[in-house]
């Protein structure tokens, strides 16, 4: 696992945290203002912007150290497009735990929870383009094969891997249902 690149990894905790946000925040918000919740319970909202921009600077850095390999492959527009798109997501996300923490404030509490739940919102849409254009550069641009190895380029230009798959294989050529093919001749 560890020769895996870490940016496809670690860039789903973004994504998904990201995505929850905006629904951790109306639920606490709502919590906070019919059941009478402490509004002490809004520090997960503002705990989970903060892991949110942490997760999405990492993101960006485990990205710029891809990125030399990715160009081997892939054009540089396409990854600029993606990478654009990937740098405004810990501005964003440093923006929302900014505001989040004017829930705190007695005097612009409700502006400041209201406020996040809307950027919340908001911030779904670039989040998406961000990930929209990374599935692009691997499944319609090939960037995956950035990272493959010499062994493993050589078998896909020659057509072996696909034969392999067909044929229910492994790279060696051997086939992972011999053993079912003699059970039924006995």
């Amino acid at each position: 696992m560890f020769d895996l690149p870490l940016h496809p990894i670690v860039v789903h905790f973004p994504i998904v945290l990201g995505a929850l946000l905006p629904f951790l925040a109306i639920l606490l918000w709502w919590a906070i203002k019919k059941w009478q919740w402490t509004p002490k319970v809004w520090a997960l909202v503002s705990a989970v912007a903060l892991v949110y921009c942490l997760f999405a600077v990492t993101a960006v850095q485990l990205g710029e150290e891809d990125e030399e390999k990715v160009e081997k492959v892939v054009s540089e527009k396409v990854i600029e497009e993606h990478e654009e798109a990937g740098e405004l997501i810990p501005w964003i996300a440093g923006t929302l735990f900014l505001v989040s923490l004017g829930g705190f404030t007695v005097r612009y509490s409700k502006q400041a929870k209201v406020a996040t739940i809307v950027l919340s919102l908001i911030a779904v849409v670039p989040l998406i383009h961000a990930g929209h254009t990374g599935g692009e550069l691997v499944y319609e641009h090939g960037a995956s094969v950035a990272h493959l190895s010499p062994k493993h380029k050589a078998a896909i230009q020659s057509g072996t891997i696909l034969e392999l798959h067909e044929k229910g294989g492994n790279e060696e050529g051997e086939h992972e249902n011999d053993d079912d093919d003699h059970d039924k001749d006995d």
